[in-house]
């Protein structure tokens, strides 16, 4: 049956939207933003949380349409790579919170000025958030390998 390759695929392709969208929201940050560069990243931001979305319900997917739950639920692993996904999903609603506040100001063509700490802040987060994206594929590759 195809639905294993097919969902399989959609996870991957979003798990690669999410890293992609996510390194761009780093590289374009900064103290100073002119109107475009502001509105960019808050449709960065969108693409990220839309795709971690579609991370986790085609995992959930994967789940049921591979392995099987009994499989996933008894492996550390995937307690693991579910903790630092979780954990970069919490890490992410600060940025978001700040982006969604500059809606008015980047419809009105204006950009935005961040204050040196907020700038850090968000910075940092994100440098966080891609570290535990870089650490998940050794959890998902030692899951899908089963026990050491």
């Amino acid at each position: 049956m195809a639905w294993p390759i097919i969902v399989a695929w959609i996870h991957y392709v979003s798990i690669m939207l999410m890293i992609a969208s996510l390194l761009g929201e780093h590289l374009l940050l900064k103290p100073e933003l002119a109107a475009a560069e502001a509105r960019t990243i808050q449709r960065l931001d969108l693409v990220y949380g839309g795709s971690a979305t579609v991370v986790l319900i085609t995992g959930v997917m994967r789940m049921f349409l591979e392995k099987g739950l009994a499989y996933y639920n008894h492996h550390i692993g995937f307690h693991i790579l579910f903790g630092l996904f979780i954990i970069a999903a919490l890490l992410s609603i600060y940025p978001t919170i700040v982006y969604l506040r500059w809606r008015s100001d980047t419809r009105a063509g204006k950009g935005q000025q961040l204050a040196r700490d907020r700038f850090k802040t968000i910075q940092m987060i994100i440098r966080v958030e891609m570290t535990l994206l870089l650490l998940a594929p050794f959890f998902a590759t030692w899951m899908a390998h089963g026990e050491l």
